[in-house]
């Protein structure tokens, strides 16, 4: 009898491993091998679904028969977690070794069967780790997960060795109640020489990639409206006298919007490819972020290196070329980030808040000395909170102030992650602004809100970046995004999304600043996300932040100066050069163009003013350029008559269709003026023509809606 239940144990056992291997997985496994440059080796077995570990509840199903495989998992996240994490499904630990420079490469399908999202997605985000703290990751995958299976691809590279059990891949699944299913998984590792663009990649779309999207023209008025300010110039002579017919010419040379960069240690030397990175930093940018990283006591600050030398001559070098500066980071409020003495006062809440404050004493003092004019005080609160969990939340209320004590100069930001990447992360996004309320309320000197952008494959959509940003400019603080980069291998993907972030982010009214966290492969922390080849070549996202910046948001005008001296223009915020050139005469003026506009008078040293007066003191036939213009819906049409006449002033369209006659009688001499509105017409280019007897006049104006 005992042999018998032995035997019916060892039969049940056979049969349980057995349901929960996949037996259409070798077909499947040779199948996706053919679309590889290498065959690869299995970093564990995949067959085996029962090796899979989950926190939550999970079941093992079978798939669809339109699936090239035969079982799946069945995944129950019955609410959110605290953190994304929790619940996450863990691959079985790797079985091979693992070598630094190994390319690892994951396919997994799946599909939400149930989930409390709106949109009817739902979200998981995998990441392939080290499977010991500090949990070192390799490769991430964000995913909005569809209704339908759809089938994905991980890439990770293996930045040092991994012994047996070393690594493993993760998907976090705890953003909200969901019901997942996943399947297919297979993990290869290629080894090393793999170029990354021979595998296969995911298609990559997002909300609003469509070149007709409404959101576009919506971008486009915000623009013109909060980001550009009029601009008149009048034009005198050495007597007072407006001069007409002066050559104009306006020229941008700076944005008051800020465009900039983190700072690498390049700048400090004078190697070839130093020389290019600076001559690229003066040229792109407006303004830099610079290191002043605390550091776990392996690097940083309190680290073995020379990062107390080289992170206040970066500061120095940014001073010395005259580019606003800003310090990241003060406080990483957890031990993780943090060098080891910190965690000795634990246990004493009083003196570790003294150990910090001596900390941003430290820093602060330099930055000071340095220029530095904003700073990062805390980064990652939401995850990073030790120091919190043991002085209180107050504490964060306290280090603004501690900071605004030392250099009240600074503007002092508050920067987090998973607020606008992969569609922002509810939980992050609540805990955000429980933060800030919490520094506001404490009356604390909160200068900002810092957004991280390290996008992945799964593309926050325009219009959702827009619905963020709406959410946190309730708080009445400038906006700005503090790290951004598109790690991804398709270069015409990730150009099309760098010029449509930026221009929703430009056009926001809330937002200050765009910050990328590099732009060079050769010193990137993910080369993909480079502008810049290694070779100093030029990626297409390049050419589209080149074209953003320095053509369609940069304002150079030429014309000439009305009888009354006045030439006017709309143009982008911030610094001008303006030219005026009358009878051989040249002045030159340095102007800055705030969002209230501005009048500059130019004199030219002359007594001349070209402005000719008929015997009955009446102006020359003269029709003016309508003002403001581009407009939305209104704008005003100015002329003068020398004489009175029958006059004839009509709208017409790019075609040449008559749109509108808004004059046609008889007008005494002098000046005229006529506002049209028009509200039923599209955006674009019409024309207005004044005909008076045998003369006639035309310009054009651009309607911006």
């Amino acid at each position: 009898m005992k042999c018998f239940f032995i035997s019916l144990f060892l039969f049940l056992l056979t049969t349980f491993a057995l349901t929960q291997t996949d037996p259409e997985f070798e077909t499947y496994l040779a199948n996706e091998r053919k679309n590889l440059p290498v065959a690869g080796e299995l970093l564990y077995n995949c067959a085996n679904l029962g090796g899979y570990r989950f926190s939550g509840s999970r079941k093992i199903v079978d798939a669809d028969t339109s699936l090239p495989f035969g079982k799946a998992l069945q995944l129950t996240v019955r609410q959110a977690g605290a953190n994304p994490w929790e619940p996450q499904l863990q691959t079985p630990v790797n079985s091979i070794p693992v070598a630094s420079g190994d390319v690892l490469f994951y396919i997994f399908y799946i599909r939400v069967l149930e989930t409390a999202a709106a949109d009817g997605y739902g979200k998981a985000f995998v990441y392939v780790q080290r499977s010991s703290s500090p949990w070192t990751g390799l490769g991430s995958l964000s995913v909005a997960v569809p209704p339908e299976w759809q089938k994905y691809y991980v890439v990770a590279k293996a930045g040092e060795r991994y012994a047996v059990g070393g690594m493993e891949a993760t998907f976090h699944l705890g953003y909200f109640k969901q019901l997942i299913e996943v399947g297919g998984i297979i993990a290869l590792n290629l080894g090393r020489g793999i170029d990354e663009k021979e595998l296969p990649q995911n298609e990559i779309i997002y909300d609003g990639m469509d070149l007709n999207a409404p959101w576009r023209a919506e971008a486009a008025q915000r623009i013109e409206q909060y980001r550009k300010g009029d601009l008149t110039v009048m034009v005198k002579n050495e007597n007072g006298l407006p001069i007409k017919n002066a050559n104009i010419e306006i020229k941008m040379t700076q944005h008051a919007y800020q465009f900039g960069t983190f700072m690498s240690e390049l700048a400090l030397t004078n190697s070839t490819n130093a020389q290019k990175y600076k001559a690229e930093v003066l040229s792109l940018f407006n303004c830099a972020t610079t290191p002043f990283y605390m550091g776990d006591g392996n690097w940083g600050w309190y680290g073995p290196g020379n990062s107390k030398t080289q992170y206040p001559a970066l500061a120095q070098w940014l001073w010395d070329h005259e580019i606003p500066t800003k310090g990241h980071v003060l406080i990483w409020p957890s031990w993780t980030w943090m060098p080891p003495f910190f965690k000795n006062y634990e246990n004493d809440p009083a003196g570790l808040r003294d150990a910090i404050d001596e900390h941003l004493e430290t820093l602060v003092d330099i930055g000071e000395e340095k220029g530095l004019v904003q700073w990062d005080v805390v980064n990652e609160p939401h995850v990073n909170h030790d120091v919190m969990d043991i002085c209180g939340d107050e504490i964060m209320v306290h280090w603004y102030k501690k900071v605004h004590e030392i250099d009240p100069n600074p503007r002092l930001i508050l920067n987090e992650y998973n607020i606008i990447v992969g569609g922002g992360d509810a939980v992050f996004q609540d805990d955000f602004c429980r933060w800030i309320e919490i520094l506001l309320n404490g009356k604390a000197p909160l200068g900002g809100i810092g957004m991280q952008c390290h996008f992945g494959e799964n593309l926050t959509g325009i219009p959702r970046v827009l619905a963020i940003l709406d959410r946190f400019a309730q708080y009445n603080l400038p906006i700005q995004v503090t790290e951004f980069d598109i790690d991804i291998i398709d270069e015409e993907i990730q150009a099309a999304y760098t010029r449509d972030f930026f221009t929703a982010i430009f056009s926001h009214p809330a937002t200050d600043k765009i910050v990328m966290w590099g732009f060079w492969e050769g010193d990137q922390w993910k080369p993909n996300g480079a502008m810049i080849r290694t070779d100093w070549s030029y990626k297409p996202n390049y050419l589209v932040y080149k074209k953003l910046l320095f053509e369609d948001w940069w304002t150079e005008a030429v014309g000439l100066s009305s009888r009354e001296g006045r030439y006017q223009t709309r143009g982008f915020l911030g610094e001008y050069d303006i030219t005026a050139a009358f009878a051989g005469k040249t002045t030159s003026k340095s102007i800055a163009l705030p969002k209230e506009g501005t009048t500059v008078e130019i004199q030219i040293p002359t007594t001349e003013t070209s402005v000719e007066v008929n015997n009955n003191g009446s102006t020359q036939f003269d029709l003016k350029q309508n003002f403001p213009n581009p407009f939305n819906p209104v704008t005003r049409i100015r002329y003068d008559l020398p004489v009175a006449s029958p006059v004839l002033l009509q709208i017409f369209d790019i075609d040449g269709r008559l749109v509108e006659t808004l004059v046609d009688g008889f007008q005494s001499a002098g000046h005229h003026s006529i506002e049209w509105t028009k509200n039923d017409l599209p955006s674009g280019t019409y024309f207005y023509k004044l005909s008076v007897g045998n003369l006639a006049a035309v310009r054009k104006m651009l309607l911006i809606k």
